[in-house]
């Protein structure tokens, strides 16, 4: 009998899914077999950790559909987070210009219905000429993290978002750090450095929830409308906690992408994202600790690009380089 790969695997299940999607769609009335027939109609997979399709009337109406029934590995996330994320930012004026529209949420189908903002690109994927992300981009990244920061502070109680780094030394840590090999020597390896140490215990005596963070933010997780404006997806890890971690993320993303920060100030780049996230905040950046935040993404993401990566070392080294010399260089945030 013939196996089949594992594309031919992933293929059959973005197909199922693209059903799935537009067969509640249609139940649900967010569209038509008149606008089918009348428009034409596109399903698209644009899976990456989960599954997610887009589907895409031909008048330029769409929605995001993602699957929130497939299981998840240690760290990835939580659809419950999620759905409550944007079941509480509905209510809330000024939410819905930084993130999509909440269509509707089936719990029997686990299915999440967002707006599919077509037009959109990839913070990622519009890389600038001469550095990693261009500072006009990088002002519109940080001023929709500084409103969402903003507006999120009056949201409903949200579960508290728990960085699972704090956990690396304890009982609770996440099972895959010690299942798998590679995880389980850099975990060892972090542990025994005492600057990373020293880093991820500046920021947990530091954390002081302040606002609903979005927990996981990445380059992957920002779309740039046409119009330039930024929006937030992928709300799986979101709860109540430090707008620092967010804030960081960015910075963290920044130099993982080649970016760098020099001693006694920042890149152009770093001034606009910061400058950006300080007006949609409608308030100073929270500098206390920054630096030891940012370290704490960057050890974060070291352990991610050991099971993304096919030979991870280089990287691996040059992120834990990072966190050092992050903080060894804060006055550069």
């Amino acid at each position: 009998m013939a196996t089949s790969t594992r594309s031919e695997v992933t293929a059959r299940r973005g197909t199922a899914l693209a059903r799935r999607a537009v067969r509640l769609l249609l139940d649900r009335g967010l569209m038509s077999p008149a606008d089918v027939h009348r428009y034409g109609m596109s399903a698209r997979d644009v899976s990456e950790s989960n599954g997610v399709v887009l589907v895409e009337l031909g008048n330029g109406r769409g929605f995001a559909v993602k699957d929130t029934g497939a299981p998840r590995d240690g760290g990835q996330g939580d659809p419950a987070r999620e759905v409550a994320l944007y079941r509480a930012a509905g209510g809330v004026p000024g939410a819905t210009r930084v993130l999509p529209r909440l269509e509707l949420y089936d719990e029997d189908a686990e299915l999440l219905v967002l707006e599919g903002v077509i037009s959109a690109r990839r913070l990622d994927r519009l890389a600038a000429p001469h550095d990693p992300l261009d500072p006009r981009l990088a002002a519109a990244f940080g001023r929709t993290l500084g409103v969402w920061h903003r507006v999120a502070a009056g949201l409903p109680p949200l579960r508290p978002a728990h960085p699972w780094l704090f956990d690396i030394d304890g009982p609770d840590r996440l099972p895959v750090l010690d299942n798998d090999e590679k995880l389980r020597s850099l975990t060892a390896d972090i542990l025994g450095d005492p600057a990373h140490l020293a880093a991820k215990a500046a920021v947990e005596a530091a954390w002081t929830p302040d606002t609903a963070v979005h927990g996981d933010v990445r380059f992957g997780n920002v779309l740039i409308r046409s119009s330039g404006e930024a929006l937030l997806i992928d709300w799986e890890s979101a709860g109540a906690g430090d707008s620092r971690w967010d804030v960081a993320a960015g910075l963290q993303e920044y130099l993982s992408a080649g970016g760098v920060l020099r001693p006694g100030g920042g890149s152009d780049t770093v001034a606009a994202f910061l400058d950006g996230y300080a007006a949609g905040r409608g308030r100073p950046v929270e500098w206390d600790r920054l630096a030891e935040f940012t370290a704490c993404r960057l050890l974060v993401r070291a352990l991610q690009l050991t099971t993304w990566l096919p030979a991870p070392d280089v990287e691996v080294e040059r992120h834990r380089a990072l966190a050092r010399e992050v903080v060894a260089v804060g006055a550069a945030l």
